[in-house]
């Protein structure tokens, strides 16, 4: 997750700086002190490391653009089996902060928890702790999932879930469901990046037109993306578009958001082929997605089944049809209270959160996040092969094409 740092006095983010607030936050977050042991594949754990070095997790960069930025960081995987935290950041000439962290640290508003604490370090003052960060023992990580809420899954989603595992696939819904390409049988993380950003009068003219329709900004863009694939696949038969959409399970579990943890699950869906946007079906899914959220746990109690063997289950993957064709994953609007004190502070303008799983995950992934201003950025991921190049500069234009349409007419609404 990206976000660029702006202080009024047009002061720049130098090294000191950002080692000095920097220790704060993982001094702070139990997450960012750990690396993975164990048995890798079956059984990993996570063990606190005795110290972390800035300097092998902070890096300087000078490369040309945000979108290459993302790019590269989704690129690079973490070397699990190093003494190396999970995370690093990289801090552009611009004042923008990247934050990649691995899957097993945190989800999506995990991203949205570390900036806010680092904005929260940078506005307090300095700490001088130098490069390398004594982790404290009294840290704790923040209880698993399994642990605050029943995960345990009803017999109907067992026998539905095994079904839809070894039943041939022409006897599913998945048959006639667009999802993209196949999963290759040859790992490759390579992707493409594109960002679609929305300013603040418009993010909330959509705001306003949702309110009106009974439905949310999730919801919208769901049924946006639904019909733009939609007419993209028109002549290929397809019946409808699969998708799935993370959902957070922190309301469930108690869990604060300034937390870093892995509390979210996800609604799989399949979308009727329809080429026209519907407000309906906004409202509808925008239902449909609250009333899931309990019943979303079911989804992580089925992963009890694989009993350890999760590697076995992905790289059964290679090879076959994809589940999802489209994943929406909406981190919401970065919230920050701002400092009582007195004189110029650090804060947030444009933010940015992306996630590739492009080796079997969705063909293409659209992530979203509200920055403190009040604008929206979309980024908009697909793996190499996982959908053709022309296809996804289609959707992304085609997009922008329909969000200005349903933009127009909510300033005609307006007034």
């Amino acid at each position: 997750m990206a976000a660029q740092y702006i202080h009024p006095t047009g002061r720049q983010l130098d090294r000191r700086t950002i080692y000095d607030a920097l220790a704060k936050v993982v001094k702070a977050h139990t997450a960012l002190g750990v690396r993975l042991a164990g048995d890798l594949a079956r059984d990993p754990v996570f063990e606190r490391l005795e110290k972390v070095d800035l300097s092998e997790v902070v890096e300087f960069s000078d490369t040309c653009g945000l979108e290459a930025t993302i790019q590269g960081q989704l690129l690079r995987k973490f070397d699990v089996t190093s003494n190396l935290p999970l995370w690093r950041v990289v801090i552009s000439g611009d004042g923008t902060v990247c934050f990649a962290w691995h899957h097993g640290i945190g989800d999506g508003k995990s991203g949205l928890a570390f900036h806010r604490a680092f904005l929260s370090s940078l506005q307090s003052g300095e700490s001088r702790d130098g490069n390398c960060i004594v982790i404290p023992l009294k840290n704790a990580l923040a209880p698993p999932i399994e642990s605050l809420v029943d995960l345990s899954p009803s017999w109907l989603k067992v026998a539905s879930t095994f079904f839809g595992l070894f039943a041939p696939v022409s006897w599913t819904l998945a048959a006639k469901s667009w999802t993209g390409s196949t999963v290759p049988n040859e790992i490759t993380f390579q992707n493409h990046v594109r960002l679609i950003v929305f300013s603040p009068d418009v993010a909330s003219t959509l705001l306003i037109l949702c309110r009106s329709h009974g439905a949310t900004i999730t919801s919208m863009f769901h049924a946006l993306a639904a019909s733009v694939i939609s007419d993209l696949v028109l002549s290929e038969k397809y019946a409808t578009i699969s998708s799935l959409v993370p959902i957070s399970l922190r309301g469930l579990s108690g869990t604060s958001n300034d937390a870093m943890c892995n509390h979210v699950s996800s609604l799989h869906s399949y979308t009727k082929v329809n080429p026209t946007f519907s407000w309906e079906h906004a409202s509808q899914y925008a239902a449909e997605l609250r009333s899931y959220v309990k019943k979303s746990v079911e989804d992580i109690g089925m992963l009890s089944y694989l009993n350890g063997k999760y590697d076995k289950f992905f790289q059964g993957m290679l090879g076959k049809k994809r589940a999802a064709g489209f994943e929406l994953s909406n981190v919401g609007r970065f919230g920050f209270e701002k400092s009582s004190a007195d004189g110029p502070k650090w804060s947030i303008g444009h933010m940015v959160f992306a996630q590739c799983d492009v080796v079997v995950g969705a063909a293409l992934k659209l992530n979203v996040v509200g920055d403190a201003l009040g604008g929206i950025t979309i980024s908009v991921i697909w793996g190499a092969g996982s959908v053709s190049d022309v296809f996804a500069d289609q959707f992304v234009t085609k997009f922008k094409d329909s969000i200005e349409k349903l933009r127009s007419e909510g300033a005609a609404i307006q007034g």
